[in-house]
């Protein structure tokens, strides 16, 4: 099978891009993958190993009937996905949905990019109808704040890619339910987000990642990772680092791992709240640093909200290294049991609840290594990378041959075949 694979790639930075420079060599033990990126790609590994285009390229007729599916990954970034989205448009084919809320996208497409009012009122009336055209009418009259804010997830601006789609793949099962009361017809799979790297011996590889970076040995380390946004809760959290410093002393590191987002104004926020000497930004690092910082942290924060039904890489990440997790309980965090990730509420207990998961993890070390022994079994479970690929190629094969079916007609087929009440067939006692 020989797949076109349409995709940011570095030089583009997201973490889309990550994600698919790993999980192309992956897919590549299963079937043929062709790759087609905005930009030209920079990474060696890849351009020695796969056939490579700019996306541009899917106009050959002949290049593109050399496929037997193309599949577009979509995230809710303008700059990193229009040519993908109208590659889309042109060619139908398997969308891989990362984000649910599609509306930040479709706002900066029309109105920036294009300076298309009308078209992002067409395309609000095309997935939400009248009440969706209202809302999207009062902000752009400047009656009502940005709906990507305040309506995240019901204006999701979505409805038309999933209508183009021929499949979709998403990572969590909500957004498949999500995806589904779109359009329930359409070839849908649940492939979670992979963990690239899984570690047997987080504690010797939490030593070697902080003597790389020269960081103590013994002392309480901690961060959060990504682009350091208003949504990834980092003033709450600091809030809560306030409380823990003056109660419980300032023996403790905190980096904030990622580029901060502009206006977030964070030196001064943590001057405010004292935390000068225990809260550090890096600022935007190259994946191999990036996964320096996770491996040295005793446990990690990846709180979101509000969410737009996106699956975060970097929470795979450190389950795969063995890390306790603090989340938001929101969104796809929901999908993850109780006893693999510590999940905190929002809203006006949202610093409280913080500070507690926050003392948990750092006062009480068999809690620590209980949450880390269970993030790490959960990842090695769903979020094999290797595992996933079949997956893939299972689900794509399924769509090529058009025998794709509901999960409830597959297991009602086993059903009926285990009783032998299908004409035809004969109860052997055998499962798939």
């Amino acid at each position: 099978m020989r797949i076109g694979y349409c995709s940011p790639f570095n030089p583009m930075k997201s973490g889309i891009s990550d994600f698919s420079e790993e999980l192309v060599f992956a897919l590549a033990e299963q079937m043929e993958v062709v790759i087609f990126s905005p930009v030209e790609v920079t990474n060696k590994a890849l351009r020695e190993k796969f056939e490579i285009h700019l996306l541009s390229d899917l106009d050959d007729a002949a290049l593109r009937g050399s496929l037997d599916q193309i599949v577009y990954h979509l995230g809710n970034n303008a700059d990193m996905h229009t040519e993908i989205m109208e590659m889309l448009h042109k060619y139908p084919g398997v969308v891989e949905l990362h984000d649910f809320g599609m509306h930040h996208f479709a706002a900066e497409y029309y109105l920036g990019k294009r300076q298309d009012g009308q078209g992002y009122l067409d395309l609000a009336h095309y997935c939400h109808g009248e009440r969706g055209l209202a809302v999207a009418q009062a902000f752009l009259a400047g009656k009502a704040p940005a709906p990507w804010e305040t309506h995240p997830l019901d204006m999701s601006m979505n409805k038309r890619y999933i209508d183009e789609a021929t499949g979709i793949i998403v990572h969590s099962p909500l957004l498949k339910d999500m995806v589904m009361a779109c359009r329930p017809d359409v070839p849908i799979a649940v492939v979670m987000h992979h963990s690239a790297d899984l570690y047997d011996d987080p504690q010797t590889l939490q030593k070697e990642c902080r003597a790389r970076l020269g960081l103590p040995e013994g002392q309480l380390i901690f961060g959060s990772f990504g682009f350091a946004q208003e949504n990834k809760r980092i003033i709450p959290i600091l809030d809560a680092l306030e409380r823990y410093r003056k109660e419980w002393g300032g023996e403790f590191r905190y980096y904030i791992v990622g580029k901060p987002q502009p206006g977030l104004a964070l030196p001064q926020k943590i001057h405010q709240r004292g935390l000068e000497d225990n809260v550090f930004i890096t600022g935007f690092t190259e994946l191999e640093d990036f996964k320096l910082y996770m491996g040295a942290c005793d446990f990690c924060l990846n709180l979101r909200y509000p969410t737009m039904g996106e699956t975060s890489g970097s929470l795979h990440r450190m389950m795969g290294m063995g890390k306790p997790v603090i989340v938001t309980a929101a969104g796809t965090f929901c999908d993850y049991p109780d006893n693999v990730v510590l999940k905190v509420r929002y809203g006006e207990q949202e610093a409280d609840d913080i500070y507690q998961a926050i003392c948990t993890l750092a006062n009480i070390p068999l809690k620590r290594a209980y949450y880390g022994e269970m993030a790490l079994a959960y990842a090695q479970e769903h979020c094999d990378i290797h595992k996933n690929a079949i997956l893939y190629k299972r689900f794509f094969e399924q769509i090529s041959d058009g025998t794709w079916q509901p999960e409830y007609l597959d297991r009602l087929f086993g059903c009926l075949c285990e009783l032998g009440l299908i004409p035809g067939q004969e109860n052997t006692g055998a499962t798939a």
